[in-house]
């Protein structure tokens, strides 16, 4: 198991926290003291902290306020600045669905700590909100506050009105359920296997006007970075990076992979297990990123762009790209009329 001191947060987290508790009326340089952060941390943008102290920190407000709930106050106080390019890239995407598969791809940037998982069948898509198996493990509130963003990043991008259709949260229930039911607004089940917010998934698959998928992609370059920087040592990331180069041609497959980083097939799938995923997974979410990436520069024909993402002919890729998002490729939003 890790230990926390070897998991970092964006500072932006402890930001968030200060304003609730300012709002709160709450004095909380002692509380930050008492964490052991450094109040100048605040000021770079940058800067992270360790999981150990923001999880000291949050354990000292929710003492210092009597709140239960007061992931769910935090989460108000995350704004378009706090976590840098993923809300911006997240605002800025085609569909619901588009946004939860973003929020899960670049999770880790906020935090070492994240294991989220986006899923989906006929009816629903959701998310889950786990952590990596650290000691301690991260509180409460944390988690509630990252499934109350979800939340209110659903709502900010298709309207008032949406809602999702089922709220499993894995924490305890709290004293009181009111703030819960006014932030979640559906069904609630506390005490569930795994933190997991689900939406309808005709809902979550309309078009939004707020996509932009130009701004989307300088975005999502600077993530992409920000990735690469974070996670060297993380198995996904190298993988995803494996299977980028060998895509083209369609010369991927797990061996390939497992050769490139120097592992057998075996260790390779119990590392994936280990992160939560498998390598199917891995390759399926690596190809549509990449084929939204290519088709937003407008640079690649289809055909170009199937190839590029190892399907041996465009149609295969096209039937593929409708069950990812429902339409074909030459009628992506993210196609610029050809010239």
């Amino acid at each position: 198991m890790t230990a926390a001191d070897d998991i970092t947060s964006l500072a932006s987290w402890a930001r968030a926290i200060r304003a609730a508790l300012v709002q709160a009326g709450i004095a909380w340089e002692p509380l930050f003291c008492e964490a052991g952060i450094d109040p100048a941390c605040l000021a770079n943008p940058d800067a992270r902290i360790p999981l150990s102290q923001t999880t000291r920190l949050w354990d000292a407000a929710v003492e210092a306020t009597g709140d239960d709930a007061f992931g769910l106050r935090v989460a108000r106080h995350v704004n378009q600045a706090t976590f840098h390019a993923l809300t911006v890239t997240t605002l800025v995407s085609d569909s619901l669905r588009d946004a939860m598969q973003r929020m899960v791809r670049y999770g880790r940037v906020v935090t070492d700590a994240a294991q989220m998982q986006f899923g989906e069948d006929a009816r629903h898509c959701w998310v889950e909100l786990g952590h990596v198996p650290v000691d301690p493990p991260p509180a409460w509130q944390a988690v509630d506050a990252f499934a109350a963003i979800l939340v209110r990043t659903a709502r900010a991008l298709a309207g008032g009105d949406c809602h999702p259709v089922q709220a499993s949260l894995a924490r305890p229930a709290p004293p009181s359920l009111d703030r819960f039911e006014q932030t979640f607004a559906c069904p609630l089940q506390f005490g569930a296997a795994q933190t997991r917010i689900v939406y309808d998934r005709g809902q979550a698959l309309r078009p939004l006007e707020t996509a932009n998928p130009a701004l989307r992609a300088v975005n999502e370059a600077l993530l992409d970075d920000m990735l690469r920087h974070r996670l060297r040592d993380d198995i996904v990331s190298s993988v995803r990076d494996a299977i980028s180069r060998l895509l083209p041609g369609g010369a991927c497959s797990q061996q390939a992979v497992a050769q490139a980083l120097h592992l057998s097939q075996r260790s390779l799938q119990r590392k994936l297990a280990d992160r939560g995923t498998s390598f199917r997974a891995v390759v399926e979410t690596t190809r549509r990123e990449l084929a939204d990436r290519h088709l937003a520069s407008a640079q690649c024909s289809v055909t170009e762009v199937a190839y590029l993402v190892g399907f041996s002919d465009a149609s295969s890729f096209t039937r593929a790209y409708k069950r990812w998002t429902g339409h074909a490729p030459s009628q992506s939003a993210a196609r610029k009329p050809a010239s």
